[in-house]
């Protein structure tokens, strides 16, 4: 299993934000920090910020996001887009973009260690 840093963790993030100023890019190490202690208090576990674990990564990433918009949102800075992977979101991305992100990451942090079983209802 690959673990990340919280600093490998904000180059992620900042490698997928377009336009983060100096300034907000220096903070991208705090803000995952804050992060893991919200993942930490959301799943009960411990996460050190030197080895955060795949199943924290997507989640933390995804509020590290979220805060990074919120900050440039409220410097006036705004952003060009969000690039994930081939798809790239370039509109309507605002204050509530910064919240939308927040909540996704809480989202999936909250469903670790769920167990999703299925069952076959008989006739």
């Amino acid at each position: 299993m690959a673990t990340l840093t919280n600093l490998e963790i904000g180059s992620v993030v900042l490698g997928l934000v377009e336009g983060v100023s100096a300034s907000i890019s220096g903070l991208t190490a705090t803000l995952v920090n804050n992060n893991v202690y919200t993942a930490e208090l959301i799943t009960g576990n411990s996460i050190p910020i030197t080895a955060i674990g795949e199943t924290y990564q997507a989640g933390i990433t995804s509020m590290t996001i979220g805060n990074v918009l919120g900050l440039m949102s409220a410097q006036g800075i705004g952003t060009k887009a969000v690039k994930i992977g081939e798809l790239s979101i370039s509109k309507g991305l605002s204050e509530d973009a910064s919240q939308a992100w927040i909540n996704l990451g809480i989202n999936q942090l909250k469903r670790v260690g769920e167990r999703i079983s299925y069952y076959q209802a008989w006739n």
